[in-house]
């Protein structure tokens, strides 16, 4: 009769494994250039491994990153979501061990007469086999004290793989944790850089606004002595007020920038002073930034994909691992007695238990089946998140070098026209005193001046805020 049992068992655990589907080893089919187009490949000098303490060296802006790391609360919140996973992960490493827990209780019990339990006591206490300090006490006490254990025995792998899927993710909340803080860094720079190009904006307008009143004087001057006419005036008025009403629109988007980065920095108290935009000093145009495949080290971004990619693989072993039986080991030990004097130091109080016991799933192998092809599908959807931010930071990169070079020319090119339209300006107006231009040539020469000093403030701040951005697509500095 044994070995029929036995034989039994064994036939509904394999039947019960032969029906499981074959787990796929799902591979990323992404395959990057050897290097990067028209860069060096020196990676002892890649800038993927300068941390934002070196990368930036305005020590207003150093003091404003720090800040914002310390008191911002998107950052804040996502270093308690790392508690949360390692919390996750300690439970799931105490999972593979026994449970022992410790028992101890004290109770009391009146049987009724007309009960099994009640006529069994009362018979058993009139039997002269039973001496007299074993009789049964009526009302019935008992009390216990011991331990006892649980421990499911990992035969599938079932969770060893749970821990490794919480060694991941809580791997990958700290690379999420990096990002978060890569992102904070950037965009501090960024909101500052910005700053500074609104800041240099307001100067210019300062500057065109005093020419242009002296303008407005000098045509002033002129119509008095017959020389000009009223509409000349009302054309060099208008060019004034317009200029004004662009320095308020400064005036106001810098506020505006200011609420943003004290936002982002998460306290009101954040110094305001700042550099002048020519003063700001960037790193080098285009410096080594490594490998491609390198550049998959530094990302957190990628590296947190691939982290939750393992953990999915995992998660897909613990699925396949459902269908087979579990064996459970279970006991407990102690001392029980219904007298308290007799409960410890007495042999004859011990009391134990040991046993084995087998789950196997027959009645919810849809329910099991649904699991586990819900989890090959969190893994093929972790595998195209992967590609996906590979792919994004490697075009990233490409762009932002392609940036970076564009931005060199056409700062060149933009501050000899800067020159050139500061130089047309004494010329029309040298011209219009003596009467071989007229005041339409003098205003079009000072507002095509002033958009032209506007659009070179505009483009610094891009340069430097492309520089920011490669800081960040190439991983932060995390190395």
């Amino acid at each position: 009769m044994k070995n029929i049992t036995s034989l039994l068992l064994l036939g509904l655990i394999v039947a019960s494994g032969c029906k499981v589907s074959e787990v796929s080893q799902l591979e990323s089919s992404i395959q990057f250039p050897a290097e990067f187009n028209g860069t060096d490949i020196d990676t002892a000098a890649s800038i993927a491994q300068i941390s934002w303490e070196n990368y930036f060296r305005d020590p207003r802006l150093k003091t404003l990153i720090g800040s914002a790391l310390t008191h911002n609360q998107d950052n804040l919140m996502t270093l308690q979501r790392i508690n949360a996973a390692r919390a996750s992960l300690l439970a799931a490493k105490a999972g593979v061990l026994p449970s022992v827990s410790g028992m101890a209780g004290a109770s009391q019990r009146k049987f009724g007469e007309y009960t099994m339990d009640g006529v069994g006591n009362f018979d058993s206490n009139l039997s002269l086999a039973v001496p007299e300090d074993k009789r049964i006490p009526d009302p019935y006490k008992d009390f216990i004290i011991g331990t006892s254990f649980e421990w499911e025995l990992d035969v599938w792998g079932k969770l060893r793989n749970r821990k490794r899927a919480a060694v991941s993710r809580y791997l990958a909340s700290e690379e999420f944790s990096k990002s978060v803080q890569t992102w904070l860094v950037s965009e501090v720079a960024s909101t500052y850089y910005e700053l500074l190009a609104i800041d240099a904006e307001i100067q210019v307008l300062n500057e065109n606004i005093i020419l242009q009143e002296l303008a407005l004087e000098l045509i002033t001057e002129l119509k008095e002595g017959g020389r000009a006419n009223q509409l000349a005036i009302d054309q060099f008025e208008a060019l004034v007020l317009n200029s004004k009403s662009l320095l308020e629109a400064k005036l106001r988007e810098q506020k505006t920038s200011e609420y943003g980065l004290t936002r982002l920095v998460g306290t009101i108290e954040i110094p305001l002073d700042r550099i002048e935009l020519d003063s700001a000093v960037e790193r080098p145009s285009v410096l080594e930034i490594g490998l491609p495949a390198q550049l998959l080290q530094y990302r957190p971004d990628v590296k947190e994909a691939e982290y939750s990619l393992q953990a999915t693989k995992f998660d897909v072993s613990v699925a396949k691992a459902a269908f087979y039986p579990s064996i459970n080991l279970f006991g407990m030990a102690g001392f029980n007695a219904f007298e308290f004097s007799k409960l410890f130091f007495n042999p004859a109080s011990t009391m134990y238990q040991f046993g084995a016991g087998l789950a196997l799933p027959i009645f919810n192998r849809r329910q099991i089946q649904t699991e586990f092809d819900l989890a090959k599908t969190h893994q093929q959807i972790a595998l195209l998140d992967y590609e996906k931010r590979t792919l994004n930071a490697y075009l990233e990169v490409l762009d932002l070098v392609n940036q970076i070079r564009t931005f060199e020319n056409q700062l060149e090119l933009k501050e000899k026209e800067v020159l050139v339209l500061q130089r047309s300006i004494n010329n029309s107006n040298t011209l219009f005193s003596v009467g071989y231009a007229n005041y339409l040539e003098v205003i079009n020469a000072q507002s095509r001046a002033l958009e032209s000093a506007i659009e070179l403030a505009d483009l610094k701040a891009s340069r430097l805020q492309s520089q920011v951005q490669l800081y960040r697509a190439l991983g932060g500095g995390w190395n």
